[in-house]
């Protein structure tokens, strides 16, 4: 399974805005130059996260992005279903194929397991997680550039 650019992206760009300071507008600019990312790029990145609600944007002069919520309350699995969609992200393919092994077919069950075991892990895992991670482990992340 392999999962998108844009999300990495956006998990770059969170991991950056929790290291700020809480309610602290920063510029988009500033966000996609600090893990060199494409600013038009980084722009439908965050509008995807604006729409769920994830960060919120403030226009104006004092305008810029924010988290909506404190950092220890951002989940990686919030992040993946709000770039990727909803987990799992498995879908049998019984329906088209006349498959007579619904719903014993371990090829289901294992992939059911797989599922809910990664959004265990995603679950687990915050935006100040991550972050906490990353400053402990700064020079290992040159592409953080807060100093915070």
């Amino acid at each position: 399974m392999q999962f998108s650019m844009s999300l990495e992206y956006a998990i770059h760009g969170l991991v950056y805005l929790a290291r700020t300071p809480e309610k602290t507008a920063v510029l988009l600019g500033d966000i996609a130059a600090a893990i060199r990312v494409p600013k038009e790029y980084m722009r439908k990145v965050f509008q995807q996260l604006a729409r769920k609600r994830l960060v919120v944007a403030r226009r104006g002069a004092k305008g810029g992005y924010h988290l909506s919520r404190p950092p220890a309350e951002l989940t990686l699995k919030e992040v993946v279903e709000a770039l990727e969609g909803s987990l799992p992200l498995y879908h049998c393919l019984s329906l088209q194929r006349h498959c007579g092994l619904s719903p014993s077919c371990p090829v289901q069950r294992t992939f059911r397991l797989a599922g809910e075991k990664m959004a265990e892990v995603l679950h687990s895992v915050s935006i100040q997680d991550l972050a906490r991670e990353i400053k402990e482990n700064r020079s290992e992340h040159s592409w953080l550039k807060v100093t915070a």
